[in-house]
Parts: structure tokens; sequence; C-alpha cells
């Protein structure tokens, strides 16, 4: 059985904040091992029938890193820029300290652990175009997304991409990951990477002729090309690289 004050607040108003900005959730607990959705489920079970505790916001998600979670809420994480600074929202706050405090009368804590997270976004995109799909060693990757306060859609943004280039003509997919979405292009076996006269390694000549089209040069950043500094002191951009194609498809 799990203890809490009723009169904390902590059910005190629905929960999706409103306004703009970043969607949050608390990540209460996560499972590893074979018995981890059972698990997760029967936690997640006893929370929901917790005093002060909205049951519809209680939700589990088996991940693509064999983790199960348990999470709490949507919220919105501001970015106030006369400040400079994101913040979480005042119900966050009370609901994430209510959460720790959630123990058995042996003095217990369930949920020390329980922190804000990004609120995991639904794997999007057309199945057929899944790089986990792909009977292949390597793929081109041309673009990665990454969410923030202020752009947080980024599978969506990933399989929009897949989707233009693949109408330019491309053999384009994507893949989705926790917190990072990517897209590539082509399908090359092993011999995609080989040694050069002088013994290193190198992409073969089909994948270089692949990062001379305009496209396909650089490995976007949510869309924009990233410069690092050279060796030479020079900022130059990143460019496209070979990525291994994942073994089997994700699963959740």
């Amino acid at each position: 059985m799990l203890i809490g004050c009723a009169s904390s607040g902590f059910g005190s108003r629905s929960l999706l904040d409103r306004g703009g900005g970043a969607p949050w959730t608390i990540r209460c607990l996560e499972l590893q091992g074979s018995n981890r959705l059972a698990q997760a489920e029967q936690v997640a079970d006893t929370l929901r029938r917790t005093p002060g505790v909205r049951s519809e916001d209680v939700y589990i998600l088996d991940e693509a890193d064999s983790y199960a979670r348990v999470y709490y809420g949507a919220y919105h994480r501001r970015f106030d820029r006369r400040i400079n600074k994101a913040e979480h929202s005042p119900q966050m706050r009370a609901d994430l300290a209510f959460l720790r405090e959630l123990g058995d009368p042996s003095g217990q804590r369930f949920f020390l652990q329980a922190l804000p997270v990004r609120k995991p976004q639904p794997d999007v995109g057309r199945p057929e175009w899944n790089l986990s799909n792909v009977a292949a060693a390597y793929s081109l990757q041309v673009a990665a997304f990454e969410p923030n306060d202020e752009f947080w859609e980024f599978k969506q943004a990933a399989a929009d991409y897949c989707e233009f280039l693949r109408a330019k003509g491309y053999d384009a997919f994507y893949h989705h990951g926790i917190s990072t979405s990517v897209v590539t292009v082509g399908r090359f076996g092993p011999e995609g990477v080989i040694r050069d006269a002088m013994g290193r390694t190198i992409y073969s000549q089909d994948v270089q002729t692949l990062q001379q089209e305009e496209l396909l040069r650089y490995n976007l950043v949510n869309g924009g090309v990233v410069k690092v500094r050279a060796d030479n002191g020079q900022m130059v951009p990143v460019p496209s690289r070979l990525v291994e194609v994942p073994r089997s498809p994700r699963t959740r």
C-alpha cells in the first residue's frame, strides 16, 4: 500500500498544464528483465489506487532500451527569455515532491528516484521506411533530430524528412531512438567500408559518390549544418557518415 497525503495538492487539478512549451512528464520508476512489464503494471496499478493520485495520468512504456518505465502526468516546461532559463511548472514540482514521499509504514520510499524527463514521443513513419527493417550492413546518415525546449516533435520531423528525401528519389530511411531520431540514405554491405593503398579505413566509391549529392553531403542536426573545429583550427561542416543498420526491429 502506498502512503501519501491527499491534502498535498497533488490531485488538485487536471494535469496537462495549459500553455506552450516543451512537454515533460515524471518518470517514477524503471525496471529491467524479462518480467519487467508485468512488474511495471503491478506498480502502476498500485499507484493508480493511491489516494490523491489521478489514475488516468499513470502510464507505462516498454521502451527500446529494454526498460519498462512508469510515468506520471504531462506538463510544460517554459523557457523564459528574460532570465535565459527554462523552468518546470509549480504543478510538476509539487507532484514530484509528493511522489518522492510515497512509501510504506516502515518508512521505505518507493519513488525517491523519480525525476522530470521529456515526455516520450510516439513512433511515427511508414513501417517500410524504418531502418530497422532494412537488410543491409550500413546506411548513410544525413540528418539527426533532437528535442529541445522549443522543438520536441523530433520523431515526426525525422519521418517528414525521410518522406521529403524519398520524394526527391533517394532510398531514405528513419530510425527513432529514445532522445534522437536519424535519417539515412542508401543500403550498403560490409564492402561499404574498405582500406586504401595505405591501409586507412575509408568509404567505398559508391558511398563517396552518394556523399557528393547536395542534399546528402552533411549530417544535419535539426535541419541545420553543424560545424566543428578541425585539426588545423578551421571550422568545418560535419559530413554525412555511415552508420550500422540495427539488427532487429524495435518493439514498444
